[in-house]
């Protein structure tokens, strides 16, 4: 699905188009950051806040130990938030509190300083720019910076004059929404990443052509399956399969013919698996199966239905109908297997009996 993003800037108007992958991941990640940097960032931020209590001394001298016990509660409140605490609390409602708690001190002590509000609107607009980091949507953002704007507006219309109020007001409202900008920006920048990320590892995984694992995630796959079924003792089974007479196909029809076969092949042998079964082309006309959970008979069964759907595949090729048939070697792990390389030797073995009694069947060891 295609989304817009429309920024507004004095002046111009900025599109950004982007196609929309799941959301689900892109949480996923900005929660598993926020976990990470809440107990790195989170007590430097209430540490700052209580620092800051020097300034209020130079300010209001008179005031400064009340606004000072104001910046160390706030703090304390804050760093409930900075470790996982509460159960139930994820990483998203820890930093909002903590904005909440470190920003309502910023402004409560400003605001029990004479001139307090009106000189250290800098400092309270600041801590506006930490919600981009926080908030990750809309509702998200207006929940997190709306408690603290209502804090700030309640304190200017009790603490200053109405021309004080009205610039205070236009500050941390420009301030705002500088800092919505700012994370809708970061949402598409972060999506843009994952976006790549996601390309990099399907290319990096798959087969261009037929969109099948490739080689290297079969051969690891291949190495996981060997060992967990090995840890907790459960069927295994490895199956090579090989085009009958892939090449004859390519030098009487072409190879743009040919690709279109390994496309029909590779659809027929994924539609022919279980769920749990895993799939991949290890290059040219060879495939490569993993049947984990599967007793002899289970996978001689999965094996059979591979080679049936893959017979009665048809490509079509001007007013001809091309077909193929497919040999497959199956081995089934037992404890004489010393790896997972032992396995797939032992069902490379098999494929080459499949091949030596006339194509088109099954041959397991």
């Amino acid at each position: 699905m295609l989304v817009r993003f429309l920024i507004r800037v004095p002046g111009m108007d900025l599109l950004l188009e982007r196609e929309q992958p799941s959301t689900l991941p892109l949480q996923q990640r900005a929660e598993a950051d926020l976990t990470h940097f809440l107990p790195r960032l989170g007590p430097v931020l209430a540490i700052l806040l209580v620092v800051y209590s020097v300034w209020d001394l130079s300010l209001d001298p008179a005031h400064a130990l009340q606004s000072g016990t104001t910046r160390v509660v706030f703090a304390g409140l804050a760093a409930f938030a900075f470790w996982p605490i509460i159960p139930n609390w994820s990483a998203h409602h820890r930093a909002a509190w903590a904005h909440w708690m470190l920003s309502g001190g910023v402004i409560l002590a400003s605001a029990q300083l004479d001139g307090g509000l009106v000189h250290g609107i800098g400092g309270i607009i600041i801590g506006l720019f930490l919600v981009p980091f926080i908030a990750n949507g809309t509702a998200n953002f207006v929940l997190v910076i709306t408690p603290p704007a209502l804090l700030f507006l309640l304190c200017m219309a009790m603490r200053c004059t109405l021309p004080e109020f009205v610039r205070g007001a236009l500050l941390y409202g420009s301030a705002a929404a500088v800092a919505f900008v700012q994370m809708r920006i970061a949402l598409l920048l972060r999506h843009q990443a994952m976006s790549v990320e996601a390309k990099l590892i399907w290319d990096a995984t798959h087969d261009p052509l037929t969109n099948l694992h490739n080689r290297a995630w079969l051969m690891q796959e291949a190495a996981r399956a060997f060992s967990t079924a090995r840890r907790y003792r459960t069927n295994l089974a490895f199956a090579m399969l090989d085009i009958d007479h892939f090449k004859r196909v390519n030098d009487t029809y072409g190879h743009q013919t040919g690709d279109q076969v390994l496309k029909a092949v590779a659809q027929a042998v994924q539609d022919s698996l279980r769920e749990t079964d895993r799939c991949g082309r290890l290059g040219g006309e060879e495939f490569f199966c993993i049947f984990p959970h599967a007793s002899q008979e289970a996978a001689w069964q999965c094996a059979e239905r591979i080679r049936q759907a893959v017979a009665a595949a048809e490509v079509a090729e001007g007013d001809a109908t091309v077909q193929v048939t497919i040999s497959i070697g199956l081995a089934h792990m037992s404890d004489v297997h010393l790896g997972w390389e032992d396995l797939l030797k032992r069902a490379d073995e098999a494929l080459y009996k499949a091949k030596a009694a006339g194509r088109n069947c099954i041959m397991a060891l």
